[in-house]
């Protein structure tokens, strides 16, 4: 052993060198370990110094038993970064299994440590290899509950420096860096580093990563088989054929059965559910209409559009004061009375339009979200020399039925199979995967698995393939959706940018004058993420991308040619623009969307898209609502209560339960704020009181309808903050001195007021910003009792207040 001259490692080198050797020598399992060198010469003589100090430890029991051939089992291995599937955990588990540690009767040698290096050489790679390294980083954290071992990545300065936005959560779960002085290397013309001896390739490779759901049980990604079947086993020459023969029956099952998105009247996403058939609603509260949801990609021209346009409609309500700030009356309201400036708003509902909320998509406020992908023969391109595995998780649904092909996918590669069948073969199992996710099966599991299929699809295809488009559209749609599932935004914000990559990616694969279909498909879906991402960080400047994606989609779909669609993306602009105007321009932009969602109105038929035509007519409803809280307020009311009043004739309680209820919630709101700008009309406003607290009602009713059914379906909206308006209305009434009823009446409207706003504040008992808001407006009714009936008043209001509230009310009083 020749020890590196420690001159060579002065200063700082020499103190960060020692700190790095202590970490790797303190043998901790799950660490991750970042040095940053520049200077490859260093680098080598720092990892080969490692190398030699910690991969023969002092002779211990248990590593002396464990020599072989006179060499102990290491505690450190060097590893060249595969640059055909630059996956550190792979790689780990194809060394292990090789070379399993060692065992001494129930004791098993510690686990070796693993050191990365020839990260630098993914800089002349393509863009696909960078971002699957960037991917299988990401993936290191869900790694971790299996991993064993330490990890030490070697990387230059640039790569380092891209980890917090490029591979956030890799960057969240390390555990230390270490930073070495030296001059850049430059790179040789001809850098791919000659492999260092490493155990052969081992099929568990990823069973790391496939079993975090089960560690006790290993799942191998692609499964090795000892021979082909008898029919194939004979002659080696003939797999590609039968691979061939394998996927023309997959594709034939495939085409038999009915296709889950045909280009029909684009379906009203999960999140606005007015249009949905399961009758799933809108939110009241809320314009709920998300962008449209990234759509699958379009077929060639003059092809079956396989993708449905999604479509995206807000169903806000005008907003019924937040429970911070319900209406109000407007007779001499107590201090303490919210004024009546905005829609509720809620967790459970926020009082926007097609504010799309990943990292879930849900019933009642979101556009439609459909992937479509379509498959076509790949072209031929340079053979891909990646042994990667597709990782099949032990929960992934049905995961027996791919297990043929990803055996046959392991030995085409074994047999080197030209790209053209890998890329089809990979291709094949990505769209089995995708037609579990659009039959409703969309867990993150398949939803990776598509992912790790369509990038190797992409690591099989030439440069210059015209494939690159809609894989990467497919894959930007498959992220999109994966950040949209049951995630913390922490988990969810990585994805959402890597679907965004990857439309921008494909859009530089496009010519939108050959490719009329394909260009606004992924633009518009493009438009979709950035609004999604707007939730996440920097919102005005993420919508203003939103819209420009949006605008660049409908130069190039056309309405006389894709009036579905069309209409689709101009209610998705209309989304945005809305969301928009709650950041910036309120008047400017709110009549942006107006504009676009009357423009999407002229191309839906009511009689043949009822419910979609409906959406859009609550999402304009509510646009006309915010902007009625800018100017001319009686005008834009007007129109408001047109467009949701024509939005419940097809929104009806039988056939979309949770749409009306959206619907009638924004009507009442629309009615209440009306009532308040009859001033000098006491019938008018009698009777705009009256009208809202019919729909208020009728949004109870349906809520009550859809709770007792065998499988509720949630709103999208606060229930309590309707109750809170219900009970403000009431108490408006009998407080109202211009209105001519008699004292049984008042007395009436004070109790229903009080019912209401008691049901309010015990909903909001785990929100006290919201139930404060029910405790003033149910002093406030406490009060009107004893102003209008006396002493005999009060006390039979306080007869209907639970005990365990009196406490605190009675002071106030």
């Amino acid at each position: 052993m020749t020890d590196i001259p420690f001159r060579k490692i002065l200063g700082l080198n020499q103190q960060t060198y020692q700190c790095l050797k202590l970490a790797l020598s303190l043998n901790l399992r799950r660490q991750i370990f970042i040095a940053v060198c520049d200077d490859l010469t260093l680098r080598d003589r720092l990892a080969a110094q490692l190398l030699a100090e910690l991969a023969n430890p002092s002779p211990t029991a248990l590593n002396r038993a464990a020599e072989t051939g006179g060499q102990r089992y290491p505690r450190l291995v060097t590893l060249d970064l595969s640059l055909s599937d630059p996956n550190p955990i792979v790689q780990v588990a194809q060394w292990l299994s090789q070379s399993p540690p060692p065992k001494t009767g129930n004791r098993r040698a510690p686990m070796p440590a693993f050191q990365f290096v020839g990260i630098e050489h993914l800089t002349r790679q393509s863009a696909a290899v960078q971002r699957l390294f960037l991917t299988h980083l990401q993936g290191i954290e869900r790694s971790l509950p299996v991993l064993e071992s330490s990890l030490l990545l070697w990387m230059p300065r640039p790569w380092f420096r891209s980890m917090p936005q490029s591979a956030p959560e890799f960057w969240r779960c390390r555990t230390g860096v270490f930073e070495f002085v030296g001059d850049p290397t430059p790179l040789p013309a001809a850098s791919i580093p000659q492999p260092r001896t490493r155990p052969q390739e081992a099929i568990a490779a990823t069973a790391a990563q496939a079993a975090q759901a089960s560690p006790q049980k290993t799942v191998p990604a692609i499964a090795k088989t000892n021979g082909l079947p008898q029919s194939q086993a004979t002659e080696s020459e003939s797999l590609w054929d039968a691979l061939d023969r394998d996927l023309a029956k997959l594709d034939q099952a495939n085409a038999a059965a009915p296709p889950v998105s045909r280009a029909k009247a684009p379906q009203p996403g999960p999140g606005d559910r007015p249009a949905n058939s399961n009758g799933t609603g809108t939110a009241p509260h809320q314009l709920v209409t998300s962008p449209a949801a990234p759509t699958g990609r379009n077929q060639s021209p003059g092809a079956t559009p396989s993708a449905r346009p999604a479509q995206t409609a807000p169903t806000v309500p005008p907003r019924v004061a937040p429970p911070a700030q319900p209406p109000a009356a407007k007779t001499q309201p107590p201090a303490a009375t919210p004024a009546p400036r905005q829609p509720v708003k809620s967790d459970a509902a926020v009082d926007q339009p097609a504010q799309a909320r990943p990292p879930q998509v849900q019933t009642g406020s979101k556009p439609s979200q459909q992937l479509v992908v379509t498959t076509s023969t790949p072209k031929q391109g340079k053979l891909a020399e990646s042994q990667a595995r597709i990782q099949v998780p032990p929960g992934a649904s049905e995961a027996v039925q791919p297990l043929p092909l990803l055996q046959q996918i392991e030995l085409l590669h074994q047999q080197q199979a030209p790209p053209a069948v890998l890329a089809n073969a990979y291709r094949t199992l990505g769209n089995l995967y995708r037609d579990r996710i659009e039959q409703g099966d969309a867990s993150p599991q398949n939803l990776m698995i598509a992912i790790q299929a369509y990038e190797q699809v992409l690591l099989c295809l030439d440069e210059t393939s015209n494939q690159w488009a809609d894989i990467l559209n497919d894959l930007g749609n498959l992220y999109w959706m994966l950040s949209r599932s049951p995630l913390s935004p922490d988990q969810a914000l990585p994805y959402l940018q890597q679907g965004i990559q990857a439309y921008q990616l494909a859009l530089t694969k496009v010519d939108p004058q050959a490719q009329p279909q394909t260009f606004p498909m992924i633009q518009n879906n493009l438009g979709a993420a950035y609004a999604d991402l707007a939730r996440y960080q920097e919102p005005a400047e993420n919508l203003q991308r939103s819209v420009q994606a949006y605008q660049q989609a409908l130069r190039y779909r056309k309405a006389d040619v894709e009036p579905l669609r069309y209409a689709s993306t101009q209610n998705n602009l209309g989304t945005t623009y809305w969301n928009l105007a709650q950041h910036q321009q309120p008047k400017v932009n709110l009549k942006q969307a107006i504009a676009a969602y009357s423009e999407a109105l002229r191309y839906y038929n009511p009689k043949q898209e009822p419910l979609n035509y409906a959406m859009i007519q609550n999402n304009l409803g509510t646009a006309y609502w915010n902007l009625a809280q800018q100017e001319q307020p009686k005008d834009w009311l007007g129109l408001a209560l047109g467009a949701y009043r024509m939005a419940l004739k097809y929104r009806t309680l039988e056939v979309a339960p949770a749409a009306f209820a959206a619907t009638q919630n924004n009507l009442g709101t629309a009615y209440w704020h009306m009532a308040n700008h009859m001033k000098d009309d006491a019938e008018a406003r009698l009777d705009y009181l009256e009208q809202a607290i019919a729909a208020y009602k009728a949004t109870l009713i349906a809520a009550e309808k859809l709770a007792k059914s065998s499988q509720p379906i949630p709103l999208n909206f606060d229930l309590n903050a309707t109750h809170n308006n219900l009970g403000l209305a009431h108490y408006q009434i009998a407080s109202d001195p211009h209105v001519s009823a008699e004292a049984p009446a008042r007395s009436n409207h004070l109790e229903a007021s009080l019912h209401h706003h008691l049901q309010a504040l015990q909903g909001w008992q785990q929100k006290p910003e919201f139930s404060q808001t029910a405790l003033s407006c149910l002093l406030q009714t406490i009060r009107a009792f004893y102003n209008q009936f006396g002493i005999q008043g009060q006390n039979l209001a306080l007869s209907k207040v639970p005990g365990h509230l009196l406490p605190q009310i009675l002071p106030q009083l």
